[in-house]
């Protein structure tokens, strides 16, 4: 587990407030909107869009210099983590050295009760918090011989 970058997610997480954009909503990694102008379509990222945990993480920028980044399809306007030559979960969990039911605890919106706005964005912080306490805990502990 990377427990710093998990760690620089919760602090991500922990500041989003409701009226951020893009909107906090677990259904998704992230999903932006087209509106039509005239003759002309016109993405409306990131105000009008919708993402979760890791698309805020991925849309952020705090992670880019790690690696995390994220593709758009053009069809569907959905974004998809990317890590290395990896793509969605596979892209997720090796960014954040999870395992797979570690990485759906955290992200998987039915992991929650409530999966929008920004009460669903502290529950995923939260979850982060106590998935890596027992690490911290573990690193303070002085070692018995």
């Amino acid at each position: 587990m990377n427990r710093e970058r998990l760690e620089r997610l919760a602090v991500l997480l922990e500041g989003y407030r409701g009226n951020d954009a893009p909107r906090f909503n677990l259904q998704n990694w992230g999903k932006a909107e087209n509106r039509r102008a005239g003759f002309l379509w016109l993405g409306q990222r990131p105000c009008n869009t919708a993402a979760c945990a890791v698309g805020l993480a991925c849309d952020s920028g705090i992670f880019a210099e790690d690696g995390l980044s994220y593709e758009v399809d053009k069809e569907t306007n959905t974004l998809n983590p990317a890590f290395r030559d990896l793509q969605g979960w596979s892209a997720v969990k090796s960014f954040f050295d999870l395992g797979q039911v570690q990485a759906t605890t955290l992200f998987a919106e039915h992991s929650y009760e409530i999966t929008e706005g920004e009460i669903a964005a502290k529950a995923v912080a939260a979850r982060i918090r106590q998935m890596t306490a027992p690490l911290d805990a573990f690193v303070k502990e002085p070692q018995e011989r």
